[in-house]
């Protein structure tokens, strides 16, 4: 296997298998939360927030996955109906552009790591900040994609 095949299933498992289980976990939690309020009359305490965290890490890890399909359906459809050759531009515009705006999502996940360390979920007991680097990670997978996607357009090996 090639470091850019390696690159691609580890891609692969953060952007599609990973949040599967997150969702599958999601569901679970969910579903335990509601049938704990109508039998037992009780909530199960940090069934909010650990769903809200499970939802943003899904969402955010998810993106990858649709970025390594081409499924980032703004851009796509958009330069899809381009003229081949201008089509090509736009795309690389494009992918010049989701790296851009996932590095300043970054920088300001790093702002919120650094300034909300004391800040915790009140039943989790979980800094806050577990959120913020949830949200650079997937951004920081997206940029890894568009590179990948990127550099295969260049040598002329992808669409």
């Amino acid at each position: 296997m090639t470091r850019i095949q390696i690159l691609r299933l580890v891609l692969h498992i953060f952007g599609t298998v990973i949040p599967a289980c997150l969702i599958a976990a999601l569901v679970v939690i969910v579903l335990a939360d509601v049938i704990a309020r109508n039998f037992l009359a009780m909530s199960i305490l940090w069934a909010h927030e650990f769903a809200v965290i499970l939802l943003s890490a899904t969402v955010w890890f998810g993106l990858t996955g649709a970025a390594m399909s081409g499924q980032m359906f703004g851009i796509s459809l958009f330069v899809d109906r381009l003229p081949p050759r201008a089509g090509q531009l736009a795309r690389m515009i494009a992918d010049l552009l989701v790296m851009l705006i996932a590095a300043a999502v970054i920088h300001a996940a790093w702002a919120q790591i650094s300034t909300a360390r004391f800040t915790k979920f009140l039943s989790l007991g979980w800094p806050k900040w577990i959120v913020a680097v949830l949200l650079a990670a997937g951004m920081a997978l997206i940029i890894l994609t568009r590179i990948i996607q990127l550099a295969g357009r260049v040598r002329g090996n992808q669409k």
